[in-house]
């Protein structure tokens, strides 16, 4: 390994659907499910660079061997960047939600063909091509999503992300003396 391999950086994209949809359709372990392997570790880091391009060439050969110093060089950390990416792209899914008389709504966007339809969604309300929603952050898709819903939707619910339900658990957890209630 390089001595400099260390300095390298990885600068990531926001997670968008087309990335979403390309990694799901290669079976990669982070997207469809499982324990992560070096490789699928590798391929998500490059899909989702900035640098990421379909194209191979000396230049993106280049810095798909930088990725690689940087997963060597991060172990635990590097997995731990790559699982926050993923949460933080679906930190504005709409997701379940119970109301007072514990009614449940079902928000939830089930594995590819649901952000095939959050695309359509969007695109259709926002008047733009899909094939150019494809390319937004999907935290932005599901967003415009639940501002469709809050705007077409009278009992529509929104839930909390689950960072601040998690805050506020750690929270009440240490007002309570450490013991849930």
């Amino acid at each position: 390994m390089p001595e400099d391999a260390e300095d390298v950086e990885i600068a990531l994209r926001p997670l968008t659907a087309q990335a979403w949809v390309d990694l799901k359709l290669i079976g990669n372990s982070i997207i469809c499910g499982g324990d992560p392997s070096d490789d699928d570790m590798l391929v998500y880091l490059w899909r989702n660079s900035l640098h990421y391009s379909p194209k191979k060439s000396s230049k993106t050969e280049k810095i798909k061997k930088q990725i690689g110093f940087y997963y060597y060089s991060t172990g635990t950390n590097c997995i731990d960047l790559v699982f926050d990416h993923v949460d933080d792209a679906f930190e504005e899914m709409p997701i379940s939600v119970n109301d007072k008389k514990s009614f449940s709504h079902k928000n939830s966007i089930p594995s590819i063909e649901g952000i095939i339809g959050a695309i359509d969604e969007v695109a259709a309300r926002y008047g733009q091509n899909p094939s150019d929603v494809l390319s937004w952050p999907m935290n932005r898709i599901f967003q415009l999503q639940k501002a469709i819903r809050l705007a077409t939707i009278s009992d529509y619910k929104l839930s909390e992300p689950s960072k601040i339900k998690s805050i506020k658990s750690k929270i009440l957890t240490e007002l309570n003396n450490g013991t849930e209630s």
